[in-house]
């Protein structure tokens, strides 16, 4: 896909409707707001240490939710069964 036609779609982006003022990423809305932001900064050259900044929010996020739910009982029994 050329660059020129994925553009347009990073630009519409997701917006959640309820967003916090804390600028870590809180919900899973907020973490595909990130990841299409970093996108859009990639695509346009516009500021890689933006993008990686929204990464490691998305990262933090992404190891937060694995921790929430390893300790969630179903997948306890969902490990055992593999």
């Amino acid at each position: 896909m050329e660059r020129t036609a994925i553009l347009p779609f990073i630009a519409r982006g997701a917006r959640c409707p309820s967003r916090t003022a804390s600028p870590s990423v809180r919900t899973a809305c907020q973490c595909i707001e990130q990841l299409i932001a970093a996108i859009a900064d990639i695509a346009e050259r516009d500021d890689i240490h933006q993008a990686a900044a929204r990464l490691a929010e998305v990262q933090d996020w992404i190891s937060r939710e694995a921790e929430q739910a390893a300790s969630d009982p179903i997948f306890e029994v969902l490990s055992c069964a593999s």
